[in-house]
């Protein structure tokens, strides 16, 4: 009696272990985004992590300007709470929604700042070599 009870454990666990993997996908709006056009904020890229944090880009400066965390609202939508990089009290919400597969916007108060287009991430810059004379 008791082998069966154990099986049936571990059949229902092994299933309700298969279902919560499978609840966890990454969100649609991880990646890398660049802006297709200026904006109003100057936001040149978007780099949303998988752990839940984001930062915002402009061009011309190595550093975030923004820097963000976010929870997915819907399937297609993130909230964001970012601050500013040089002034951690200026607090800020957005709403980033992927339209298609490759496209999406950013949205303060439910008006359009920017869209954006995915892109692979910027490849890491090896070291210089030194080279013997």
């Amino acid at each position: 009696m008791l082998k069966i009870i154990t099986r049936y454990s571990l059949a229902a666990l092994l299933i309700i272990s298969l279902f919560m993997l499978s609840a966890c996908s990454p969100h649609p709006g991880a990646g890398n985004w660049l802006a297709k056009e200026s904006n109003s904020l100057n936001i040149a890229r978007i780099n949303i992590t998988f752990e839940g944090t984001a930062d915002f880009y402009t061009d011309g400066k190595k550093d975030a300007m923004q820097r963000c965390f976010w929870a997915a609202s819907a399937e297609q939508t993130m909230q964001l709470q970012c601050v500013y990089a040089e002034d951690n009290d200026k607090k800020v919400k957005y709403q980033f929604i992927v339209i298609k597969k490759d496209h999406a916007q950013l949205l303060q108060d439910n008006k359009i700042i920017a869209q954006f287009l995915r892109t692979e991430p910027e490849p890491e810059k090896e070291p210089e070599k030194e080279t013997k004379k």
